[in-house]
């Protein structure tokens, strides 16, 4: 079975919403915390073990799994933001409690790349698919079902071309990388240094980690401003925020951001395009988070391969093979606290309509085949 179904190429200004749920229903001991639709009510439980608030991208992007898991669409998804987002503990707990409450599937975007394995191996006997949503994990790809997210190296390797032709004779440059260790930092790296491989005049002056954050990534491009006297030409940034925070460097020291420094940034927030708009970023190449309906669709397949495989046809059967895990809670929840209203806040993302400097490179879906366990 695979998943054919490609990610539609959503452009214009969308309102992305920002939910603040708590991991309800997740916690253990009282019996509340219902598994998957082996209760016969026919709902599809998923646990999202997500990053939460991390920036505008990661908003929409998480916004729009939850939409495409509505209770209309036939889910009941169970949404765990991590701690901070970075912090792997708090995942690593929800996830457990997923698997201990039998939970249908589960949906990762993980923190970090490593320290996956054990979980996943959990997951696999119990025999509740994953799917990894944006970020890769470093663990056996048979722990897993699939891998849902836009081409990071295809989308970085727009950045390099850009940069080629912006600068026909070379440029000093800097690269402000996101969290280390993420899939998606070695696969933007990767993209970005393929595609100016050939090309001849330019000069790596470093690259640093600011975290995705934008006043860390203006600490050090200030940082690496004075250290050079100045003299960088470019300066690729790995997501919005930190480009936003590199402008602000520039401009404080007394450069003129896309005149002096040019600054390419990936992702496509609104604020990176109101930048783009007053010169203060040069390039921003579209990411896009609009691919929730592509994991329902992933869900649906892979329990369905589960039901006609390995899984006993009886819920109790499955239910009673499971290994069961210590009762925990889950850290950020109470299951006695109803879920908050979801509230809708601005948009976050998405291109104007028609502007000059809008390119849109990822529009495929970094799909791995949905295996049959």
């Amino acid at each position: 079975m695979s998943i054919s179904k490609r990610m539609r190429g959503v452009v214009g200004f969308i309102g992305a919403g920002a939910v603040a749920l708590s991991l309800a229903g997740c916690a253990g001991g009282d019996g509340s915390a219902a598994g998957g639709s082996g209760g016969g009510d026919g709902v599809i439980t998923v646990g999202f073990v997500a990053v939460g608030p991390e920036g505008g991208w990661r908003n929409a992007n998480e916004q729009a799994v939850k939409d495409a898991f509505s209770s209309d669409a036939g889910f009941d998804l169970k949404y765990a933001p991590a701690a901070s987002p970075s912090d792997q503990k708090s995942q690593l707990d929800a996830f457990s409690t997923f698997v201990n409450d039998e939970v249908d599937a589960i949906l990762l975007t993980a923190t970090e790349a490593s320290g996956w394995e054990d979980s996943l191996k959990l997951a696999k006997e119990a025999q509740i698919p994953v799917i990894l949503l944006d970020r890769g994990v470093d663990a056996p790809s048979d722990l897993y079902v699939t891998r849902i997210a836009p081409d990071n190296k295809q989308v970085a390797a727009s950045v390099g071309d850009w940069a080629v032709t912006t600068f026909p004779s070379g440029a000093n440059y800097f690269v402000l990388e996101g969290v280390p260790g993420l899939s998606v930092v070695n696969e933007r790296n990767e993209g970005f240094d393929e595609a100016i491989s050939g090309a001849t005049g330019f000069t790596k002056v470093g690259a640093q980690t600011a975290n995705w954050k934008t006043d860390e990534g203006k600490s050090v491009i200030e940082t690496v401003l004075k250290a050079n006297n100045n003299n960088i030409q470019f300066i690729f940034a790995q997501n919005d925020e930190m480009g936003i925070g590199a402008a602000q460097a520039v401009s404080a020291a007394g450069l003129t951001p896309g005149t002096d420094v040019k600054i390419a940034t990936i992702d496509g927030t609104k604020g990176a395009l109101e930048a783009l708009s007053k010169g203060q970023l040069s390039f921003v190449a579209q990411y896009n988070p609009f691919f929730g309906d592509i994991a329902a669709d992933a869900v649906k397949k892979a329990i369905a391969a589960v039901s006609r495989s390995s899984r006993p046809s009886s819920s109790t059967a499955r239910r009673s093979t499971r290994p069961r895990q210590p009762t925990r809670r889950c850290p950020r929840a109470s299951a006695s606290k109803p879920l908050p209203r979801t509230r809708s806040i601005s948009p976050q993302w998405g291109w104007p309509p028609g502007h000059p400097h809008s390119r849109f490179p990822t529009r495929s879906v970094h799909n791995e085949e949905v295996r049959q366990r």
